[in-house]
């Protein structure tokens, strides 16, 4: 063991560096690109989350958790994955940018015993009701307004978001009702504002 003792630690100096320059990439590609917040929304009365840019900022992933208070119905824990597309880019001067239409596609899942996948089978028979109670899956689009700051600053970055959207629930039973339903009252608004970190 004691021939082997300059082996080992000649090789856990090289190995040293190379472990902490591998968890410097690890750590960095885990760090978000921004944070999130944000107000209504059918994520929660406010949420908040993290999210990652993918080719550039056009498309990006955000993880977020919603609550709503029991004054406003709840109390309602809510996770959402949400993905967004951001097709083009209005620039004003050097550090105004505006997203004017911005698609998106997002999973709500409200946790609690009173909320599942599927009606109970015991109590309604098979496919009565078609729907969730806990999950939903929203479509929307929402307008950016982001302000570019100092690269040196912790924040580099400040969106402003207006987001509307509606959910498979809704557009399946206004489908169903569009005659007497006008479109306008599946839709629901959503308010946000978006640290950047990168």
């Amino acid at each position: 063991m004691d021939k082997l003792r300059p082996l080992l630690l000649i090789f856990s100096f090289f190995l040293t560096p190379s472990l902490s320059f591998g968890q410097n990439k690890i750590l960095k590609a885990l760090t978000p690109d921004y944070i999130n917040l944000q107000y209504g929304g059918s994520i929660g009365y406010v949420s908040a989350g993290v999210g990652y840019h993918f080719l550039g900022e056009k498309t990006s992933l955000s993880f977020n958790y919603g609550f709503v208070p029991s004054s406003k119905g709840g109390p309602l824990n809510i996770l959402t994955p949400k993905f967004d597309y951001k097709p083009f880019n209005i620039h004003f001067g050097k550090n105004v940018v505006w997203k004017p239409i911005n698609p998106g596609l997002f999973i709500s899942y409200t946790l609690g015993r009173n909320f599942d996948k599927k009606f109970d089978p015991d109590q309604y028979p098979e496919g009565y009701y078609w729907w969730s109670t806990a999950l939903k899956i929203h479509l929307g689009f929402s307008t950016e307004v982001k302000i570019l700051g100092s690269q040196k600053s912790a924040i580099k970055a400040v969106s402003l978001y207006a987001e509307t959207n509606t959910n498979d629930l809704y557009l399946i039973s206004w489908f169903e009702n569009r005659t007497t339903t006008p479109i306008s009252r599946i839709f629901f608004m959503g308010y946000g504002v978006r640290l950047h970190l990168k």
